[in-house]
Formats: structure tokens, C-alpha cells, sequence
């Protein structure tokens, strides 16, 4: 990959010169960063928004990551530069519209889109991206450098999608858990943001019937309703420890979780979910199940790479 303009001030038409700051790695003051996607696509537009509130929200710098290139015929790395630079000035004037506060870092990449901003991921607080750009099939839930992020990147992935309904009031995160670590740092990440935000926590699990263990019958006190319950109530009481004044509440619901989780997420202002679970256990939050609700999730979902 060929950076085109990397780590480097770059001033935002009618904007104040001190909302774009240089890379925030090179001030050890500045630890906490988001990292954002764009293409000047109505999706990446929604994407910016939401994380340049977020920027906001946490105090980190926001990265703003446009990349173009290579394998597009007959053009180079400085035809596409202007272009490039348009579109990553376009959207930190947007998101410099919906928070005036947030401090905008722009870089601009020849290469892959997804390599492009997984290689900004390293030491970020999240990488925020659209649901779906400009490439692609319209028709096509989730686009392929959104799976891609989703699937790969090292840190902590938001996608937002086009919302089907205004946010519920008061303000709903949604948070699903099974007991694996993956779903504890979620509901640990899904908790702080509510605190942060005013928002209040869903923390949900699922549970399904299985018809044998193993070569066996069920066991007569085989009662997974009971043992979900067990396990949420540990986690919540763990968490109204961290966040006394933080309204939870938690549910315990029979079904599958993917069904469940999306539709918990009508009306929320965010989903949340660890990347994997314990496996192939009813109820339990498989990888399959969390690329499902990126797909179909009616709020912006984050995914919680690890522990």
C-alpha cells in the first residue's frame, strides 16, 4: 500500500483550523481514538455521525479513512489523491456539523479499503463503518468490506446501518450475553457507554430445549431457563458494582438468539454483542449468530473482538 496523505494536518474548508488535529499517536497525551470509514456514500455519511458523537461522547480524536485503489483502470495514485481528499474533507466538515467538538484527524490511502483502515486499527478505541458503500450489489445486506472489518479487525467494530425507526426514548442499549468472556467484555463495554450516554442496559440471554445429551436422555434436572437466569444475575449484580446508579435489567428469553437479539435491537439505540460464544450450546452467542444480527440488527451493532 502507497499512503497518499498519512499523518499529516489537513485543514478542512470552512472549518476552524483547531478541530483537525495531526495524528494523535505521535501525542502520548491522546491514547483513545476512533476510527471511521468513507466513501461519500449515504451509509458512510450515517457511519461519520455517529462516530464523530461518539468522539464526543469519550473524548478520542476521530479518524476519518478514505481509501481508493488499486485496480481501477488508467488511474494513479495522484489522479485519485484529489479525490480522495474531497471526500475525506466532505464528510469531517459533516462530522464537524453534528459535533462541533470533536477533534478530526483526515488520512487518505492508495489501497484496499479494508487494509487501509484495519492498518489504523492498532490502539483504537473502535472502527466505526457503514453497513454498505458504494461497491457491491445494492441488494446485499452487509457490504463486503463492512464483513471484512467485521470478521478481521483487532479492535472493537461498530456498523451502522440505515435505522427503519426513531430511537426509543428514553435511550435502550442492548446487550447479549452467554457467559463467555467475549459477551462479559461486551456487556462490560455495553455498560460503560450507557453510563456515558444516559442511556439505560438490556442485558439479555437465550436459552433453547435440545432433544439428547450426547448418546443419552435429558437429564431430569437438566433446566437451561434456570441455569441462564444464574449466570445474568451474576453478571448483573457484577455490573450495578461498577455502575450503581445505572438502570439494568435483564431478560431471559426461550428462543434462538439471533431472532431474539434482532429483535430486541427495534427501537434501541445500540446492539451489542461479543464476536463468539461458547459454541454449538443452545442459546449460546456463535459467530454465526453475531454475523446474523450485523446483518439485520434495526440499530447500530457493535461487535467485541476478545476479551
Amino acid at each position: 500500500m502507497i499512503p497518499v496523505a498519512t499523518n499529516r494536518e489537513h485543514p478542512v474548508t470552512g472549518t476552524a483550523s483547531p478541530a483537525v488535529d495531526p495524528d494523535p499517536r505521535a501525542d502520548t497525551d491522546r491514547t483513545h481514538r476512533l476510527v471511521v470509514g468513507t466513501d461519500g456514500s449515504e451509509g458512510a455519511t450515517r457511519a461519520v455521525e455517529w462516530a464523530a458523537l461518539q468522539a464526543v461522547r469519550t473524548g478520542a480524536v476521530l479518524e476519518i479513512v478514505n481509501a481508493f485503489g488499486p485496480g481501477y483502470a488508467y488511474v494513479t495514485p495522484e489522479d485519485a489523491g484529489p479525490m480522495m481528499r474531497q471526500v475525506v474533507d466532505e464528510a469531517s466538515e459533516r462530522a464537524i456539523a453534528v459535533a462541533p467538538d470533536v477533534r478530526v484527524v483526515p488520512k487518505t490511502y492508495w489501497g484496499p479499503a479494508d487494509t487501509g483502515l484495519q492498518r489504523e486499527c492498532p490502539g483504537a478505541d473502535l472502527l466505526v463503518v457503514g453497513s454498505r458503500g458504494r461497491g457491491g450489489f445494492a441488494g446485499l445486506l452487509l457490504g463486503s468490506i463492512s464483513r471484512r472489518c467485521v470478521h478481521t479487525a483487532p479492535c472493537p467494530v461498530v456498523v451502522v446501518g440505515k435505522r427503519d425507526e426513531d430511537i426509543s426514548d428514553p435511550r435502550r442499549i442492548v446487550v447479549g450475553v452467554d457467559g463467555s468472556r467475549s459477551s462479559e467484555a461486551a456487556l462490560r463495554w455495553a455498560a460503560d457507554q450507557a453510563q456515558r450516554t444516559g442511556a439505560v442496559l438490556d442485558v439479555l440471554m437465550t436459552w433453547e430445549w435440545i432433544s439428547a445429551v450426547g448418546w443419552g436422555p435429558i437429564p431430569d434436572n437438566f433446566d437451561p431457563e434456570h441455569d441462564c437466569r444464574h449466570v445474568v444475575d451474576a453478571l448483573v449484580d457484577a455490573t450495578r458494582k461498577l455502575h450503581p446508579e445505572l438502570p439494568v435489567a435483564s431478560v431471559v428469553v426461550e428462543g434462538q438468539a439471533s431472532d431474539v437479539l434482532v429483535k430486541a435491537s427495534r427501537g434501541a439505540e445500540l446492539l451489542v454483542v461479543g464476536s463468539r460464544g461458547h459454541g454449538a450450546l443452545g442459546g449460546a452467542l456463535l459467530g454465526s449468530v453475531s454475523a446474523y444480527c450485523v446483518s439485520h440488527a434495526h440499530c447500530p451493532i457493535l461487535i467485541m473482538h476478545g476479551a
